[in-house]
């Protein structure tokens, strides 16, 4: 047979599915997973804790992990931007010792010794969402931040074709997260001929993003886009423009979205949010710090000791951009 007949040969059966394991079989809704104990509990740590953001995506997906894994889940840190308060939280939670910690790495400093004093101890502990990488921490799951600035200067572009002048960009200036994204952002935007405007504080407040947008549409007569670059920063610049009527005319962007964002980019008064996958590093979070645990895979005789944990050291969980193209899915 000639291997051009061969190989016709082969396709034919396998289409047909004479070859055991070659036929395609949908993936099944849910995996079988390993059940904790009961007594296990494992705790996500943050500043503004019951921030919105975090009580629609974060907080559900902590408990489903929980839930398929049989353990324990809990909250724990203050309802404001504290750092002080956040530490102390870390600090208080270590001493109960539960089986894992999560801790969002609002400040990437202060956060190093009560971190590093929890590992010391045995417990295990990631970061999510926010690093601290000087930290003595397994892992870091969560989203690039350069890169999130980046997509969201594309995203500004494409909307503006032509047009250039002056952009604004909003969120918590002395967080590094933000500063990584302002970054991103410049790095697209500047080259592409826009006046990148120094970032503005709006802290992580919906009313005083809202204030801070407005003031800089009424000063900027050039202006013709803005950025957000914390969960209330996109609430603020659409609420901003619509009071101004500069709808179509200032192409807003930001970083996550929820209802209010949601509906802005349907009415056409903001134009694109990227998206962190926030459910998946928070669902993923449990399930690293369980795996610490419960883990077959040893590589010494003492692995704690060695330093080296069963998990990957960064989970890049990436993101995705909603645009008025694909609105309807997420309304």
């Amino acid at each position: 047979m000639r291997r051009r007949d061969a190989l016709k040969a082969t396709a034919a059966v396998a289409a047909v599915g004479i070859f055991p394991g070659c036929e395609q079989k949908p993936f099944p809704r849910t995996a079988t997973v390993a059940r904790g104990s009961g007594d296990e509990e494992y705790v996500w740590l943050s500043a503004n804790a019951n921030l919105p953001l975090f009580t629609a995506a974060d907080h559900p997906a902590l408990k489903q992990a929980g839930d398929e894994l049989g353990v324990r889940v809990s909250i724990a840190g203050p309802n404001s931007i504290d750092i002080p308060s956040l530490v102390t939280a870390v600090e208080q939670t270590a001493a109960r010792r539960p089986a894992g910690m999560m801790v969002v790495g609002w400040d990437p400093s202060a956060l190093v010794p009560p971190v590093n004093a929890a590992i010391d101890a045995g417990i295990p502990v990631v970061c999510v969402d926010a690093d601290v990488p000087a930290s003595k921490r397994l892992a870091f799951i969560g989203t690039k931040w350069f890169d999130i600035g980046v997509q969201q200067a594309q995203a500004m572009l494409k909307a503006l074709g032509n047009r250039r002048g002056k952009v604004a960009l909003l969120g918590l200036i002395e967080q590094t997260i933000d500063q990584q994204a302002f970054e991103g952002f410049r790095s697209v935007a500047a080259p592409a001929g826009l006046h990148v405007m120094e970032p503005q504080q709006d802290k992580g407040n919906q009313a005083e993003a809202t204030r801070v947008a407005a003031a800089i549409i009424q000063g900027t007569p050039d202006l013709v886009g803005m950025a957000g670059f914390d969960s209330e920063s996109g609430p603020g610049i659409g609420q901003a423009v619509k009071e101004a009527g500069k709808g179509g005319k200032i192409v807003g962007t930001t970083v996550q979205a929820e209802g209010q964002v949601l509906r802005f980019i349907k009415e056409g008064l903001m134009t694109a949010a990227v998206m962190q996958k926030r459910k998946l590093f928070t669902y993923q979070g449990v399930r690293a710090l369980f795996d610490v645990v419960h883990s077959p895979v040893r590589f010494t005789a003492d692995d704690r000791r060695a330093g080296i944990s069963p998990i990957p050291v960064n989970y890049s969980t990436g993101t995705f951009v909603i645009t008025r193209e694909n609105i309807d899915l997420f309304l």
